[in-house]
């Protein structure tokens, strides 16, 4: 039996067939990690300017604050649910806690400060007071004005008051000078 030429000229070789597969699937890796790699930018411009400018500092106030976060939370909930205590209180004295652990952290690893500043301390505590509030007021809003849960204030309070922290720092209580004639 012989082979029909016409036939013969559309077949490719095994080989172009396997190298094409090959190209198509690269192509189609390629496309999915740039896609991939744009949703971070896209979530990244609805951050502001500071906190895109300074990410790498950002993630580190971040990884601290889980922590502060874990300990101010933990704290609310034990005195809500342990003592029955009232979401407010519980929520300031685990920001009392968070505080002091937070500065620590931040002072040395977040924005390197070589040593203990009183100044430094005095308006970490300003901008941490601000937070307070702002958390305060996002708890008061869910649990006593909208009558829901005051967890789902607590929540959104987690996502709000970081970012409104961190520009704060950043821009007033760690604020390097800028050095003349560089």
């Amino acid at each position: 039996m012989r082979a029909n030429p016409e036939h013969a000229k559309n077949e490719m070789p095994v080989s172009a067939v396997s190298d094409r597969r090959a190209q198509e699937d690269a192509l189609s890796r390629k496309e999915a990690s740039s896609s991939a790699a744009a949703l971070p930018d896209r979530l990244l411009r609805f951050l502001p300017r500071i906190v895109r400018d300074h990410l790498g500092d950002f993630i580190k106030y971040g990884v601290i604050g889980v922590f502060g976060t874990l300990l101010q939370t933990g704290t609310l909930f034990l005195y809500v649910e342990k003592g029955h205590g009232d979401p407010l209180i519980g929520s300031a004295l685990g920001f009392i806690l968070s505080l002091l652990f937070s500065y620590a952290a931040n002072s040395r690893w977040t924005f390197k400060e070589s040593g203990s500043s009183a100044s430094a301390l005095v308006k970490y505590t300003v901008v941490s007071c601000a937070g307070l509030l702002l958390n305060l007021l996002i708890l008061y809003l869910f649990d006593r004005v909208l009558g829901w849960w005051y967890g789902y204030g607590q929540i959104t309070a987690i996502v709000l008051v970081p970012i409104h922290n961190f520009i704060l720092n950043k821009a007033w209580a760690f604020r390097t000078p800028k050095r003349e004639g560089l």
